[in-house]
């Protein structure tokens, strides 16, 4: 779906603008070639307008040259923006913003994104077992708004939870840096890491039979780190690793600390205060 980004006139206002915003809202960026906040904001909406494409319209209007529509809407400032929808100015904004505050000035009235539905319905299906089924609405999804990245970090978690793992791999790999470094794409990403972890020590059996052997294993502690957190037990993991600094802080150079900072990183939306009391318990062994 390509993004709607027209240049507006006194002339085609009232079809570009009014008429338009009776189906989807419109964004107007009042702006002149001389204005610098305006220089860095365009590039802001344009991008905005292809993430958020066939969801709103973008109309520009240069008002060095559309004096007369600057002057009708007393536009003192620049950049000024205006949001239409249904025929009339429901928000207004001022000055430079970042890509966030527009986003959210817009949320309310944007047309509801078919690939979200697509994607409850994807994960429903997985739940479920339909793996087939899953992945062909993903597939439905990508191509109703392909720059939804979430449908792609959904495909490559149930690649990854069906054990296709290269597949996984692959697929994370060609995504922007802002899906990896979304929560969802983070996430993701120690997954990988913890995977690879357990890959290089062996099953969980081999792992603790070492441990039997030696409780002050590292490399079996290290793996049953990454065995722990693939599993969904952080916080035994957190304590794995905290033996493992005590055993040797700089086994595998200082492997334990930094694997530690990942996951407190990993979740600390989610879970601030185990996260809180886990980097303090650090910070009292290192110092």
């Amino acid at each position: 779906m390509q993004p709607m980004i027209i240049d507006v006139t006194q002339e085609n206002f009232e079809q570009m603008v009014l008429q338009n915003s009776m189906h989807l809202p419109v964004l107007v960026d009042f702006w002149a070639p001389w204005c610098g906040p305006c220089k860095q904001t365009m590039p802001m909406l344009e991008k905005l307008a292809h993430d958020l494409a066939g969801r709103f319209i973008l109309a520009k209007i240069n008002t060095e040259e559309e004096t007369q529509l600057a002057e009708a809407f007393q536009i003192r400032s620049i950049p000024t923006f205006k949001i239409y929808h249904q025929g009339e100015v429901v928000e207004t904004l001022q000055g430079a913003q970042a890509s966030s505050a527009f986003r959210d000035a817009l949320e309310p009235y944007l047309k509801p994104d078919p690939s979200e539905e697509l994607r409850l319905q994807a994960n429903d299906a997985f739940v479920q077992g339909q793996y087939d089924q899953a992945t062909q609405l993903l597939g439905e999804a990508a191509k109703a708004n392909p720059n939804n990245f979430r449908v792609h970090l959904d495909l490559t978690k149930m690649y990854f939870q069906s054990g296709h793992l290269e597949e996984a791999q692959n697929l994370l790999n060609k995504l922007p840096d802002e899906a990896k470094q979304s929560p969802e794409g983070k996430s993701l990403l120690a997954l990988f890491k913890f995977t690879q972890i357990v890959s290089e020590v062996g099953s969980i059996e081999e792992i603790q039979a070492r441990l039997a052997t030696d409780q002050n294993d590292c490399e079996a502690l290290y793996g049953l780190s990454g065995y722990l957190m693939l599993n969904n037990h952080p916080e035994k993991a957190m304590q794995t690793l905290l033996k493992l600094f005590m055993v040797d802080r700089s086994y595998g150079e200082n492997l334990a600390q930094k694997t530690l900072v990942e996951i407190f990183e990993l979740l600390q939306e989610d879970h601030p205060d185990l996260v809180k009391n886990y980097r303090r318990k650090l910070q009292n062994l290192m110092f």
